[in-house]
């Protein structure tokens, strides 16, 4: 179907199934308008005009949380805040894409396992939708639940990023800098830093797809002290694979601080589970 976009008379062509029975969105790639295109209620000789949608009026931020309720989804809260983020929170992914479609939020953070549709299906859906273009998509590992969700998270899926329980509050501004330079500017680093968070960034991909494919025994290991005994051959094979990718000279170093921290900070989840 050729359109004409009403706001910059731009003409272009959409894949639409005809008759139209529905009103459909879509953006003009031109000016990146978004329009809705509703049904002819009458012949037209002219070529059917889709009409802009105003845009949002909102100055601050958006972003929609997708997460259980618990300490880490606050700390996420906070965060964006200061970061001048208006933020909607969400426990199950069908109520967090919905809010998603209706809002076009500037940023969407959501866990790879969630009620309803997985952290992982929203990501691929807002990378298919056009309309959702300038959307910065961010997922949380979820390691322990993983055995839920048998994929290899180091595509992404779509979303821009993959961070951690936990992560610090310096690299997670690091991250939304880079994801939106307008955003915690002040949070930059230098080139060797940055390589080096690139770095730490390769090792928990890494080790999120050991702990993935090796649920039980990591859980395990950590609750028994015997972590790198236990997944020794994938750990080496995870090394290998960290050495030939990352070229900043402390490297094995980084990857094992990467190990060492995960470990202790589920040691930590376990024995405040345990203990309340």
């Amino acid at each position: 179907m050729e359109l004409t976009c009403r706001s910059c008379s731009a003409r272009f062509r959409a894949v639409i199934a005809e008759p139209l029975d529905k009103p459909v969105r879509l953006i003009c790639p031109a000016c990146k308008m978004e329009m809705i295109l509703r049904p002819k209620v009458k012949a037209a000789s002219s070529p059917p005009v889709a009409a802009p949608v105003p845009p949002r009026r909102n100055a601050r931020l958006r972003a929609v949380v997708a997460d259980e309720p618990r300490d880490f989804r606050r700390f996420l809260g906070e965060e964006l805040e200061k970061l001048g983020f208006d933020t909607q929170f969400f426990e199950d992914g069908t109520s967090a894409m919905e809010a998603i479609r209706s809002g076009r939020p500037d940023l969407a953070i959501v866990n790879v396992y969630l009620k309803g549709t997985l952290g992982v299906e929203i990501s691929e859906e807002i990378r298919r939708d056009p309309l959702l273009e300038t959307t910065r998509v961010i997922l949380i590992g979820a390691l322990f639940r993983a055995n839920r969700f048998r994929a290899n998270p180091t595509n992404l899926y779509g979303a821009d990023e993959y961070i951690e329980e936990q992560i610090p509050t310096k690299e997670l501004r690091q991250i939304l800098h880079r994801l939106m330079p307008d955003v915690a500017a002040g949070e930059t680093t230098s080139s060797e830093s940055a390589d080096r968070e690139e770095a730490r960034r390769l090792a928990r991909l890494i080790l999120s797809d050991i702990v993935i494919y090796n649920a039980e025994k990591a859980e395990s290991g950590v609750r028994e002290g015997t972590f790198f005994e236990l997944l020794g051959p994938e750990i080496a094979e995870g090394r290998g694979y960290f050495e030939t990718r990352v070229r900043v000279s402390d490297r094995m170093a980084i990857f094992d601080e990467v190990l060492e921290q995960f470990v202790q900070m589920k040691r930590d989840e376990i024995q405040r589970v345990e203990s309340s």
